[in-house]
């Protein structure tokens, strides 16, 4: 079966920089202890009252971001200094960002209630957790090793060298026809894997994100499907340059993540595809559905 994945949408990301509110929301700056590149924070808003964290950094440094609310109505926004739109928004990415930064300088973590649970006075807990790594971290040669369930298939995803080169290794466990392992040659480096089924067919998919290096690079997408549980197929994911309004200012530094269904794929614009073109600021998202 040949299955792969068809481009929904594209679209620069110029969402709402701000939550809608009145009260003026608690700010926090962000600082790193020396040799350490995360923080933690375990905290909790009410109502219209939203949390802003603020991080000073250089473009092209990579930002992780990871919220887990108490409250299914909390969502995080990132936005850059003086900018109108937002990098990131979390109501309809989901609460998981990693991405370069496309410029030098302040950016804000914005939580927040939607407006509605906001209107209700709920109480959001929350742990909020911020990784700020140099340009170059998708480098590191610390090994992958994770394993994911979806509907009784599980999938044991690790990384390992063969020769000096990095190679993926998935092994699945619950399929009625075949186990086998399947090996492929990565470029970059996993960075996160996820488990879904994007066409709702009671079969999971495995989606595996991996990550080059340096400008010009594109992201890495390797995908199987579940053949009503028996194998696995590979998913096919077309080349941005397919896509002639998605491909305009690319030049890779992709990011994919599972989000209600379907997979998305977010990456900085440049002014042209020129070696030499400089960062417009702006992020473009491509929604890609799922086909048999």
């Amino acid at each position: 079966m040949n299955i792969w994945l068809a481009a929904a949408l594209a679209a620069i990301v110029s969402l709402s920089a701000q939550a809608a509110t009145k009260v003026t929301p608690r700010v926090e700056r962000v600082t790193f202890e020396k040799g350490a590149d995360a923080v933690e924070f375990n905290q909790s808003i009410q109502g219209p009252l939203t949390a802003q964290y603020r991080v000073s950094a250089k473009a092209g440094q990579i930002l992780t971001v990871d919220l887990k609310p108490s409250n299914t109505s909390a969502y995080f926004n990132i936005t850059a200094k003086g900018a109108g739109y937002a990098l990131f928004n979390g109501s309809i990415m989901g609460n998981h960002f990693m991405g370069p930064l496309p410029a030098d300088g302040e950016y804000t973590v914005q939580v927040y209630l939607m407006r509605n649970a906001a209107r209700r006075n709920e109480v959001a807990n929350y742990n909020l957790s911020l990784n700020l790594s140099p340009a170059d971290a998708s480098d590191s040669t610390r090994p992958f090793d994770q394993t994911l369930e979806l509907q009784g298939i599980r999938f044991h995803v690790t990384t390992e060298g063969i020769d000096d080169h990095r190679v993926l290794r998935i092994s699945p466990q619950g399929l009625e026809t075949d186990n086998s392992d399947f090996t492929r040659p990565l470029t970059g480096n996993v960075v996160r894997a996820e488990v879904a089924d994007l066409d709702r067919d009671g079969s999971p998919e495995l989606y595996v994100f991996a990550r080059s290096p340096g400008r010009g690079l594109p992201g890495e997408l390797v995908a199987y499907s579940a053949n009503r549980k028996k194998s696995l197929s590979e998913i096919y994911l077309p080349p941005v340059s397919e896509d002639v309004e998605a491909a305009e200012g690319y030049q890779g530094e992709d990011e994919f993540a599972v989000v209600e269904n379907v997979l998305v794929r977010r990456f900085p614009v440049y002014e042209s595809a020129d070696a030499g073109a400089g960062r417009t600021g702006k992020m473009r998202e491509v929604r890609y559905r799922l086909m048999a």
